[in-house]
């Protein structure tokens, strides 16, 4: 019985970390979508997916552990690293008038790093190390 519980528990572990994941990628494409569409500058929007994986990983069982306070401070980060790396292909595609799809499978991490990073100012930082810092803190407090 407790070989087919830590079996279970380990099923759901690796569930609660596949959803954190992928809620995080799906999360930075839809704000790169928002962006796009609404030609504003969303970066609050790191705050809201910031929370939304923390609810997310305490929902599976990770709330009061520090692995899942590290978990949601790597999730959001991801969340983030993947909305600027979409954005700055984006940037990319209509500046050379080639299509989105052509840029993401050839830009390399290079060009989108340097792109996205030109694009961020102290207020863009603070904000993204805020959103990592409250996911973390949100997932780690007690209640």
């Amino acid at each position: 019985m407790s070989a087919e519980l830590s079996g279970k528990q380990t099923l759901n572990r690796i569930v609660g970390i596949a959803t954190a994941l992928m809620c995080a990628l799906a999360a930075g494409a839809v704000w790169c979508v928002l962006q796009l569409y609404s030609r504003m500058d969303l970066i609050g929007l790191s705050l809201l997916i910031g929370a939304m994986i923390a609810w997310i990983l305490r929902r599976q069982g990770f709330g009061k552990t520090l692995g899942g306070a590290l978990l949601a401070a790597v999730c959001t980060a991801l969340a983030c690293v993947y909305a600027g790396y979409l954005l700055a292909a984006a940037k990319v595609a209509s500046f050379l008038g080639i299509p989105m799809r052509a840029t993401l499978t050839t830009i390399g991490p290079d060009l989108a790093g340097a792109v996205a990073w030109a694009d961020l100012t102290p207020i863009h930082i603070g904000t993204l190390i805020l959103a990592v810092v409250l996911s973390a803190w949100m997932v780690w407090r007690k209640a």
